[in-house]
């Protein structure tokens, strides 16, 4: 069926991260593996009884259709998507019924799974308080300028030697960092006036991360390098390591509880559909 390359497009780009017309030979016959897998599997979700029970509406694909539009950044990018694909809007709103037909038979599998009440997940917060300990962060600015060899105004030594004094400035007056990002630095964050904000431990390139993670609070780094170029780092303030407060964790335990029982009782389904199939076929 034509709808077809329209499933193919979103796995390319899933797993492969390229258009479909852009994959290699063998990666194209391992797409076409994982389709076939995936196409099989959802024919037979789709031949269940509970599928009778699906209706989709005209809403639920318009939906799914705006959603698309903006996954993909604009309705124009689809459209030429499709246009790329040799794929008309028709199509596209068969594989999206298809879609929708088939989510709406795992929310019913996953109908009678009841969330943890508060009270058990309370419990599992005291139970297991090393789970929910927040590491130390460190919130940050950073001024960076690239370096261009083939420039003479933009070679390591003369960046450097820029930036050294501008940390000059800055040792006398720190306050002053978030106007000089905006003046000198070339990361986008120049305009929120270098304000990367709090990171955790290994975030950043490991040779900004093993810096920061020694400052005092105000404190600007010496002239640092990376693979992006040459910065200036100073850290805003210090929140150390902490317990998430309970009543920051309890909504998440509930949360992360539904989805792992929803998640399990698919899979069971999912076993279930395929063993069953496998008996007919051998009586």
């Amino acid at each position: 069926m034509k709808w077809h390359t329209y499933s193919k497009l979103q796995l390319a780009r899933n797993n492969f991260s390229k258009n479909l017309w852009e994959l290699t030979a063998d990666e194209n016959t391992e797409l076409e593996r994982q389709f076939q897998r995936r196409l099989a599997l959802e024919t037979k979700v789709l031949a269940h009884p509970l599928a009778l029970k699906i209706a989709v509406k005209d809403e639920d694909i318009s939906i799914a259709r705006s959603n698309l539009d903006h996954q993909f950044g604009s309705e124009e990018i689809v459209r030429n998507l499709l246009l790329q694909a040799d794929l008309t809007e028709t199509h596209l709103e068969q594989a999206l019924q298809h879609e929708i037909q088939v989510q709406k038979v795992f929310e019913l599998v996953v109908a009678d799974v009841q969330p943890m009440s508060e009270i058990a997940a309370r419990s599992y917060y005291m139970d297991h308080p090393q789970q929910f300990q927040r590491p130390e962060r460190r919130d940050v600015r950073h001024i960076l300028i690239t370096i261009d060899e083939s420039s003479a105004d933009n070679c390591e030594v003369v960046v450097k030697a820029r930036l050294e004094q501008i940390r000059m400035e800055l040792l006398s007056n720190p306050e002053h960092f978030p106007d000089l990002a905006l003046r000198y630095s070339e990361c986008p964050t120049a305009l929120e006036k270098g304000h990367i904000g709090y990171v955790t431990a290994g975030q950043l390139y490991p040779e900004l991360d093993k810096h920061l993670f020694q400052m005092r609070s105000g404190e600007v780094s010496p002239v640092l390098s990376s693979p992006m170029g040459l910065h200036l780092l100073q850290c805003v303030d210090i929140s150390p390591a902490q317990l998430i407060p309970i009543e920051e964790a309890v909504p998440k335990i509930i949360q992360q509880q539904y989805l792992h029982a929803c998640t399990l009782q698919q899979k069971r389904w999912l076993k279930e559909l395929q063993q069953s199939e496998q008996y007919q076929l051998s009586s």
